[in-house]
């Protein structure tokens, strides 16, 4: 089997020419990364990253299981080892179709060095034969985007410029014009593109064309980014006129700067740096970065982003930044505050220019009228000057676009919103803050009060950090306020903040020290739609959320939900920390709910909560279908309802409930203050979830809360249903007893009800709880009446589970021949293309009576089969106890080093789960190697 690995296009593995299937969108995410570095060790940090921008989702678990999931998928022919820190992917270079690509540039690139242009041409071409497309187009991750895709497409675009030098060094005109043209196309302010164009027309005797080349994009550069054609684009325009195109253009001379008499001033207009700075070395290490091409370019003009919510920092870093490299720009710093938000009309750019122009010397009387004019000018008495430019709080693209200086200057912007469209027009480098980490959130905190009172009491900082969400405005405002009463303990003054958490962050002495205020100005310049939105989201609706959800409770539909959600995102009151996923700052959640109290009227409030009440109930109600379609969904008598999301896969259900329990379970304590009859359907629901990930305590204290919500209403079937799935949570938990005080309850309300097919799952129930308890006979009689009664009702697929448990009790008694019979009965109802939802359990359980019969080889094999199928649906806890069985299977029959396996691989899976099974399974583990048969060989 031949495996070919890509990430040129959608990323993807074959075998044969065929797609391998990697278990999900979240393993290939992985994938993607492990291939990017492949050889070489990809921090757990950064491959997290890459999976959940919020540091607060991450898991070390999860990505254990995705790497076991690429294992299982990729076979013994690739090998992904566990390093210190991280994994790596072993992988030859020539099934890589990246490092291909990259060898053949590099083949390029040497050819040409020799003057072997033709062979040159051909490695390129060779190389360009591996993409597909954009790179990464498949895979859902917007930091693994963020990180790596611009870079591989920049890549991709000097590899086509080198295989155009190549031809045009051979002559090749007709191949490459029509090459060229596509790309300009694709890049119209790509200027080295348009410059081989017009070289290509010219040699081909199309000088006319080649002009208007050159036309195009001038009117392009002017009208976008008003800028003129760079040195480079001008000289081969120049050397097309005078006819000496025909030789390389390229490294002519640089004309010298045009220089107006005007003797220029050295501004110094930064505002004063803050006699402390804590903090946000990351971001300060890109800002340095960008230096060198600051200081060593004079045909470029590098551009930082800082980008932020209201009170992160923004300013704050910006200036620090800017005071630590003034030195290195003679040419002097200017600053503007554009006052994008906040009180005051936005500095528009023509008022901006008049006012950078005149801080360099400019006479009035020499600063042009117009906006193209002044910005013509400020890009003239700035190039090659060496200046530190910082604008300040920024609204817009299209207010800072004209204000961009010449070539060989720095600029530096912060803005609440995302400048994404400078990014792509002018290669932005975008930093966007975060809150502060609890080390440096500290540290901001014993620059105002005191590192000694800090260090007093730790807990109480701990509690005062968290109270300011980790806002640096925040922290600031509330530790002058502490800073009033220095003898005062810590822990009493963060006691007698006030319930309004806004309240705290108020110093009565002008808008920039009120969270309130500061905040406002982003609210305030929202369409009054989107306002709405960000006001409703800002109910109780959970951890974070989707677009479907925010729709549902906007009650409106998904295609005008969507871009509103961008809006918030760019404008920095959401944070969106995956596809597809938005988050509020706890204290702008705060703000939009505390706004909804304002302007939006109780009903509205109601009508939205409710809303989304039915969204989850709907959702939960199709992933658990899709999940365990056995189950007894009339319980719920949900036939008329409709809508949510729906789902194709079994995995794409268990990823869904995976993504929003946190939701699931707010919204099961949401409806118990609001909709009891919503709450215990939504927990029952739930179950199908819990049991796959072996949640218990969130399984047990969720149905605590629905029981109480089915009593209250009076619904005897649903207070069963509830009983039922805790009477199940403590079974799985090994408190037998416990489970079967909750069953036999169950059983009761059933036979009080006459439903004889909630009293059939009862009976089934008790029948394994009796079973664990080892009371053999009384698990025997209530299997056997489950049994009758679901022959008697026709539920076929239920039988089969009937008959799987009435197995696994005969195997506990030793009567293997019953249980082969038994197992073998299950199998035939569920047919010969039975799914792994169906017979998993059954495997094991024909398993266990083909080793009791002697049939050891064969019935490992079926145990092994269903560990696989466990470990396909996600169903860790039941993967780990059959493993753990089997490892006690191979040590009575011989085979130490293969139970050591087994119950090494249980031991992790039951210690991620936190289930008490692992204590068990170590005790095995340390018992084997003490006796010496567990050591490996």
């Amino acid at each position: 089997m031949v495996l070919d690995f890509r990430v040129l296009g959608p990323a993807e593995v074959t075998a044969d020419g065929h797609p391998v299937p990697l278990g999900g969108s979240r393993p290939l995410i992985v994938l993607a990364g492990l291939l990017l570095r492949a050889n070489r060790v990809v921090p757990v940090d950064e491959l997290g990253r890459w999976l959940w921008d919020d540091d607060r989702r991450r898991s070390k678990g999860a990505l254990q299981t995705y790497v076991l999931r690429l294992r299982r998928a990729l076979g013994d022919q690739v090998t992904i080892r566990t390093e210190s820190g991280g994994y790596l992917i072993e992988l030859d270079d020539d099934l890589l179709d990246l490092s291909r690509f990259r060898a053949r540039a590099t083949q390029g690139k040497a050819a040409m060095d020799r003057g072997e242009s033709r062979r040159a041409a051909a490695y390129f071409a060779e190389a360009l034969a591996q993409w597909r497309g954009p790179a990464l187009l498949n895979v859902e991750s917007d930091a693994l985007h963020r990180d790596e895709v611009g870079q591989l497409a920049e890549e991709r675009l000097r590899v086509r410029e080198q295989w155009a030098d190549a031809l045009l060094d051979v002559g090749e005109y007709g191949t490459v014009v029509p090459e060229l043209t596509r790309l300009t196309r694709e890049n119209p302010l790509r200027e080295r593109l348009h410059e081989q164009l017009m070289v290509a027309l010219y040699r081909s005797g199309r000088q006319a064309e080649a002009l208007e080349v050159y036309r195009r994009i001038s009117g392009v550069l002017a009208e976008e980014l008003g800028l003129d054609p760079g040195p480079s684009l001008q000289r081969t325009r120049q050397a097309i006129l005078t006819g000496a195109a025909g030789e390389d253009v390229t490294g002519a001379a640089r004309p010298a700067r045009y220089r107006l008499g005007v003797e220029p001033q050295v501004p110094h207009q930064l505002p004063a740096d803050l006699p402390t700075f804590s903090g946000r070395e990351c971001d300060l290490k890109a800002l340095h970065a960008l230096l060198p091409e600051a200081i060593e370019a004079d045909t470029s003009t590098p551009i930082a982003s800082v980008e932020g919510m209201g009170g992160i920092g923004k300013t704050t870093l910006a200036v620090h930044f800017a005071h630590e490299v003034a030195d290195r720009f003679p040419g002097g710093q200017v600053y503007l505050n554009l006052r994008g938000y906040g009180p005051g009309e936005p500095v528009e750019p023509s008022a901006a220019l008049e006012a950078m122009l005149t801080a360099l010397g400019v006479p009035c009387e020499a600063i042009p009228a117009d906006l193209d004019g002044r910005a013509a000018s400020w890009r003239t008495h700035t190039a090659g000057r060496r200046l530190l430019v910082l604008l300040d709080n920024a609204n817009r693209t299209e207010q800072v676009r004209p204000l961009l200086p010449g070539p060989g200057c720095l600029v530096v912007i912060t803005s609440r919103w995302q400048l994404r469209a400078l990014a792509a027009t002018h290669g932005a480098r975008r930093i966007a803050l975060e809150e502060l980490g609890e080390e440096d959130a500290v540290e901001l905190l014993a620059s105002t009060i005191g590192l000694e009172r800090v260090a007093r009491d730790p807990a109480a900082t701990e509690r005062f950090v968290r109270h300011c969400g980790g806002l640096p405005l925040a922290i600031r405002i509330l530790a002058v306020r502490a800073a009033q009463f220095p003898d005062l303990p810590l822990d009493e003054f963060v006691d007698s903040l006030p319930a309004d958490l806004l309240g705290s962050f108020d110093l009565a002495d002008g808008e920039g020290t009120n969270i309130r205020s500061v905040f406002s100005y982003s609210y305030q310049a929202l369409e009054p739609s989107t306002a709405r939105l960000l006001r409703l989201l800002g109910l109780p609706t959970g951890v974070d959320f989707t677009a479907p959800a925010a729709a549902a409770v906007a009650g409106q539909d998904l295609a005008a939900t969507r871009p509103m959600l961008e809006t918030l995102a760019a404008a920095h009151l959401l944070a969106q920390p995956r596809p597809g996923r938005y988050q509020f700052h706890d204290l702008i959640r705060a703000y939009a709910g505390e706004v909804a109290s304002q302007v939006d009227s109780p009903s509205e409030r109601d009508a939205a909560l409710d809303r989304l009440l039915d969204w989850y109930l709907a959702s939960a109600l199709n992933a658990s279908r899709r999940m365990r379609p056995e189950r007894y969904y009339r319980l719920l008598e949900l036939d008329g309802l409709s809508g949510g999301q729906t789902f194709s896969t079994y995995h794409d259900a268990l990823d869904w409930f995976g993504d929003e329990s946190g939701n699931l379970i707010a919204a099961v304590h949401l409806a118990r203050r609001r909709r009891d009859d919503v709450c215990w359907k939504l927990a029952w629901l739930l179950q199908s979830y819990f049991v796959t990930r072996s949640r218990l305590d969130d399984w047990r204290s969720v149905f605590e809360v629905a029981l109480e919500a089915a009593r209250a209403i009076g619904h005897r079937p649903g207070e069963a249903g509830i009983l039922s799935g805790l009477g199940v949570v403590n079974g799985v938990a090994r408190q037998y007893d416990e489970s079967r005080r909750y069953l036999e309850q169950v059983l009761t309300i059933q036979r009080e009800l006459g439903a004889r097919e909630g009293e059939a799952r009862a009976q089934y129930n008790l029948s394994m709880v009796a079973h664990n308890l080892d009371d053999y006979a009384w698990a025997y009689e209530h299997g056997m009446q489950a049994l009758e009664i679901v022959r008697e009702l026709g539920l076929g697929a239920f039988e089969a589970s009937v008959l799987r448990a009435l197995g696994d009790i005969c195997t506990s008694m030793g009567d293997h021949e019953q249980a082969l019979r038994l197992a073998d009965a299950a199998l035939a109802i569920l047919g010969p293309d039975g799914e792994p939802v169906d017979t998993r359990f059954t495997l094991h359980t024909r398993g266990l009576a083909l080793v009791g019969l002697g049939r050891v080889a064969e019935g490992i094999e079926a145990i092994r089969e269903s560990v696989s199928m466990f470990f396909a649906m996600g169903e860790h806890y039941e993967a780990a106890d059959v493993l753990a069985q089997l490892g006690t299977i191979h040590v009575r029959h011989g085979e130490p080093a293969l139970a050591r396996e087994c119950w090494l691989r249980s031991v992790r899976l039951l210690t991620e789960l936190g289930h008490p099974d692992a204590d068990d399974v170590r005790a095995k583990l340390a018992a084997l190697v003490g006796s010496g048969s567990g050591s490996p060989s």
